[in-house]
């Protein structure tokens, strides 16, 4: 137990902020700053010409408020780039303001207010949302300054090959340093010599398979693969060496003359690339499933608190040792973490690295252990790990790094195995509830597993986490695989 952190690889990346997810929040701000001037228009009248505006009037208010929301849209004023530049933001503000007034002159008429709406209100709720609005640009733009200069919005690029094509790509991004930085160029000819140690002033670093252990110690968000479309076989093995990867993969090659004839293609920066696979949790992705997982698990903790002491006790009374036992497992883009259980075995007996799998009547495991492990309740402290952001309450299940199937790691059995570190690991998930976990003496236990997890990270989503969460307490907590 202690050599565990000799295990575990600390890996701490730059904080950054999702372009997606944080131009969303603007816009939903901006919705509440139109109500907002709704309301303020409502109390100052309702106190100036002592008239309590009613529920009609705010129905037309609403109405305003989403014909300005929808002007703003229209303008295009949520992109990074113009949300940076405060006078690109005005005029489409002084728009959406005067819109919103003359909607709500209309609303006023439609929902039949016009008996109970001064004559001023329009006006003031227009000009009260001039103001809000463009306050909250002029704070916006100075926050986005301190952040683009500090690299919150930068997205980190990998390019793979050494070629004309990875020289124009990277000279294009260079014309975006705000929103992009080369992390640097892989090629497997590199070591043979084929090609120069530095391409277009970027060093190359590695091989393809140094990019990926590259991408597990650090973060890299976009891999470009710059290879001509001719060299099929060789895209096919690089593409299939980056499959584990969590970074977006795309493929970059002479497409500048075809991006704007109605081909669907995407971008990286002012780069039309073919986007061949994207991190299957991101951007509202994540958002949603962070959300679910510390709110969840917040509550389970609270609910649950008066049980965990109860187990705790039982652990200390039973056998000498600690309460925890925290075993390092592999994560989220094949990262070793800290897991946490209570300890359910002798503390002498225990086996951090898993070398010899947990069998039924095993004589290492305690007493209480048993009906612990038998209930499923020795994996409750996992709570934990979800709240330190190592684990979420649904997804793969975590194993230990020398975990064996038929005497080979798992990594070895299923070629697949390492593509369902792509999201965190969970308590539960979709293969346990599928009476798939215990015990994995065969291959096709373990191929029946993975195939189960990369079901769940293709079809996620919140009501699909719900589902599992609700099957596991009906299905798992009696199971016949736990032991």
């Amino acid at each position: 137990m202690a050599s565990l952190a000799s295990h575990i690889t600390q890996t701490r990346d730059a904080p950054t902020i999702s372009a997606p997810v944080f131009t969303g929040l603007v816009r939903t701000l901006d919705v509440l700053l139109f109500l907002v001037a709704a309301a303020i228009a409502d109390t100052w009248l309702g106190g100036v010409f002592e008239t309590q505006l009613q529920g009609p009037l705010m129905l037309a208010a609403i109405i305003g408020a989403g014909a300005g929301s929808m002007v703003l849209t229209s303008e295009g004023v949520y992109a990074i780039e113009r949300l940076r530049r405060l006078r690109l933001q005005l005029w489409p503000i002084v728009k959406a303001g005067t819109l919103a007034g003359a909607a709500a002159i209309i609303g006023i008429f439609f929902v039949g207010a016009e008996t109970q709406a001064p004559r001023a209100f329009p006006f003031v709720f227009a000009f009260a949302a001039l103001l809000l609005l463009a306050g909250s640009r002029v704070g916006l733009a100075m926050l986005m300054t301190r952040w683009t200069l500090a690299g919150r919005f930068r997205r980190r690029i990998a390019v793979v090959a050494v070629s004309e094509f990875s020289r124009e790509f990277i000279e294009r991004l260079r014309a975006e340093p705000d929103d992009f930085e080369i992390a640097g160029v892989y090629d497997d000819r590199l070591r043979s010599g084929r090609v120069p140690g530095v391409h277009a002033n970027v060093v190359v670093r590695g091989s393809v398979a140094d990019l990926v252990r590259d991408s597990r110690a650090e973060r890299i968000d976009v891999i470009a693969v710059a290879l001509p479309l001719g060299a099929a076989q060789r895209i096919a093995d690089v593409l299939e060496q980056l499959s584990s990867t969590v970074a977006d993969v795309c493929l970059t090659a002479d497409l500048a003359g075809l991006a704007y004839h109605g081909h669907q293609f995407g971008a990286v920066g002012a780069n039309p690339v073919i986007a061949i696979g994207e991190n299957p949790m991101k951007d509202w992705s994540a958002a949603k499933k962070m959300c679910f997982d510390y709110a969840a698990g917040i509550i389970a903790l609270v609910i649950l608190s008066p049980l965990l002491a109860v187990l705790a006790l039982a652990v200390k009374l039973d056998s000498r040792g600690p309460i925890l036992f925290r075993q390092p497992r592999l994560g989220f883009n094949n990262r070793m973490f800290v897991c946490y259980k209570f300890r359910t075995m002798y503390a002498d007996m225990t086996d951090v690295m898993a070398d010899k799998q947990t069998t039924r009547d095993d004589p290492r495991i305690t007493r209480v252990g048993r009906w612990m492990r038998k209930l499923s309740l020795d994996e409750l402290p996992q709570l934990l790990n979800v709240l330190n952001g190592t684990m979420s309450l649904v997804g793969p299940r975590p194993h230990a790094p020398n975990t064996k199937a038929a005497d080979r790691l798992f990594a070895d059995v299923v070629q697949k195995y390492a593509l369902r570190h792509r999201v965190k690991p969970g308590i539960t998930g979709w293969a346990q509830v599928n009476g798939w976990r215990g015990e994995t003496a065969t291959v096709e236990q373990v191929e029946n597993r993975v195939r189960c997890d990369l079901f769940y990270i293709d079809n996620w989503s919140v009501v699909f986490d719900l589902k599992i969460a609700v099957m596991t307490v009906l299905r798992e907590i009696r199971s016949q695989n736990a032991f």
